[in-house]
């Protein structure tokens, strides 16, 4: 599959990385010389120094051939018109990134698709609602939602005190079916796990679940639910402001930021919210605001190293959960092993989103979440496909991948060896970043 991506930011040149693992032909397409140099020396992708508002610079990357255009430059409006020329010129589907809250309202998207825009990312309103979901279920690291909550894949970490801790999976009682282990994470590794592999402490394990289950997991990980009251935020940026949208009415709140003008309009839109004009890491201003009794620090500003260190001083603080947002993605193996409960990265959220595209015709039927080094993918199973001519344990499966779950005729159900995939049942994989193509074979 060709792909070309313009915009060679840490957006473009992340997707670019993620989906040359996955051995598709990808084309970035940028302004800057010297960084562009710099990828071609050293990845597994082709750059192209040019404008995408130049239908010659367009033709010139092969744009009349390609599977999929995807714009994602600081300047939306940039974004949006090379799409519209990518698709005349023959890309087949296309995708923008784009701020404007008013762009996703259905209307709109349905405008953008008649010109030829098929998705619209929004970075910031998925980061939102990422945290939002977090809030609701602090326990987990991962959190996935599928067919309006019919079928659910988290990802936990096991603590030691976890009744499934030190346990091999083929010591894991699953008469009644209550879950099942779709994947472990351990260290930067990702294992598709067998019988023999055993659960260990530190490990972040990947379980699909059923919604009257759900409330099992976190006794079994060791894992301790927070009450959500008092919420402090430091960063008043756009992912705070689409936030506020979601959670305001349920808690409160308060958000520090040293932007006046930043504070001004949060001010001014959430009057519910107490905002403070003043930075995160001034601990007099912290505890004279209340962040002892806080349940919750969500660190939201663009530094990485801020947010890192703004959860590290909550904790001292003893605020029992912590949330940092980091686009670095260098930097999350430090947070985690800092004990910060989430890591936001809008990089890999995109890159989700992008995933759908790829894996479906329709973007609609298709969900899709991208983690570090690994995959979700929930995809319908065409009649005469792979996945449905026999029961899961005779389809020889990859080791690099792993069938999660089946939505069937609008109900979740958990799979076993001998279950039988159905054409038109929505299967949920889980796979390592590199076996998207294997996924695909399953399903023609």
């Amino acid at each position: 599959m060709k792909i070309i991506i313009a915009g060679d930011g840490e957006t473009g040149t992340h997707l670019a990385n993620t989906l040359s693992v996955e051995n598709q032909d990808i084309v970035l397409m940028g302004t800057d010389r010297e960084h562009l140099s710099e990828l071609d020396a050293v990845s597994n992708f082709i750059t192209f120094e040019g404008s995408p508002m130049s239908v010659t610079n367009l033709m010139q990357c092969g744009v009349d051939n390609a599977d999929l255009f995807v714009a994602v430059t600081p300047d939306e409006t940039v974004n949006l018109i090379s799409c519209e020329l990518a698709k005349d010129c023959g890309a087949r589907k296309c995708a923008a990134r784009v701020d404007n809250p008013e762009f996703d309202s259905d209307k709109v998207k349905r405008m953008f698709r008649d010109r030829g825009i098929d998705m619209t990312i929004f970075p910031e309103k998925l980061a939102a609602a990422e945290i939002a979901g977090f809030i609701d279920h602090n326990w987990v690291s991962e959190w996935s939602k599928f067919n309006k909550g019919e079928l659910f894949v988290v990802g936990v970490r096991m603590e030691s005190g976890g009744e499934l801790c030190g346990k091999y999976l083929s010591e894991v009682p699953n008469t009644p079916r209550m879950f099942h282990v779709s994947a472990i994470k351990r260290g930067n590794e990702i294992i598709i796990p067998r019988g023999s592999d055993r659960l260990l402490e530190g490990d972040t394990i990947y379980f699909s679940v059923l919604p009257q289950n759900l409330d099992l997991l976190p006794a079994l990980c060791g894992k301790k639910v927070t009450h959500v009251k008092r919420i402090m935020i430091s960063g008043a940026g756009r992912v705070t402001e689409h936030l506020l949208e979601l959670i305001e009415s349920k808690y409160d709140i308060t958000v520090i930021d040293p932007d006046k003008e930043r504070c001004r309009i949060i001010a001014s839109r959430f009057p519910k919210t107490v905002v403070i004009n003043a930075t995160a890491n001034d601990v007099v201003t912290l505890k004279e605001e209340g962040i002892d009794g806080c349940n919750m620090f969500l660190a939201l500003t663009g530094s990485s190293e801020k947010n890192i260190v703004s959860c590290m001083v909550a904790r001292e603080h003893k605020v029992a959960k912590t949330l940092a947002r980091i686009e670095e993605l260098q930097y999350v193996p430090e947070a985690k092993s800092l004990s910060i409960d989430k890591i936001i990265n809008k990089k890999l959220l995109n890159a989700g989103r992008i995933l759908s595209l790829l894996l479906d015709a329709n973007a609609n039927t298709t969900q899709s979440f991208a983690f570090d080094n690994a995959e979700i993918a929930c995809m319908t199973a065409p009649a005469g496909s792979k996945i449905v001519s026999r029961p899961i344990y005779q389809l020889s499966l990859p080791r690099e991948l792993t069938i999660g779950g089946v939505i069937r005729n609008g109900e979740g159900m958990l799979v076993e060896g001998r279950t039988q995939i159905l054409p038109g049942d929505n299967v949920v994989v889980f796979f390592v970043t590199g076996a998207l193509g294997k996924v695909e074979r399953l399903f023609r």
